[in-house]
């Protein structure tokens, strides 16, 4: 990433609701996201009901899950209000149970692929 370039950041997305990847992956591409990649995942309430028999009375306090997808992308710092906000409108309240988790981290540097 060079000087003049705007600052890029990870976008991550914990999808609860696998269904809508692709209306997310769809809407990605229509405020100028130029890609992303998109991973089956398990949550820890998941793994603990479905792999640890010894912790399955704990499993009530995590609900009920079919798989999670992770969603990331590497896009301009400018990007993510819109990301954020399509992310909202797609899956509802961000704080309501079974919808999904946002984060960015920083990228310090950049290589590979651009469109």
């Amino acid at each position: 990433m060079s000087e003049s370039q705007e600052p890029a950041k990870l976008f991550v997305i914990i999808l609860d609701q696998p269904q809508l990847v692709d209306e997310i992956l769809t809407g990605f591409l229509d405020i100028g996201v130029k890609g992303g990649t998109v991973i089956e995942s398990r949550g820890m309430g998941q793994i603990i009901r479905d792999d640890m028999p010894i912790f399955a009375g704990l499993a009530d306090l995590f609900g009920e899950s079919t798989g999670n997808r992770m969603i990331m992308s590497v896009m301009p710092q400018s990007m993510l209000n819109p990301v954020f906000d399509l992310v909202e409108e797609v899956v509802g309240q961000l704080d309501a149970p079974n919808s999904a988790v946002c984060f960015t981290l920083p990228v310090e540097q950049f290589r590979g692929f651009r469109h």
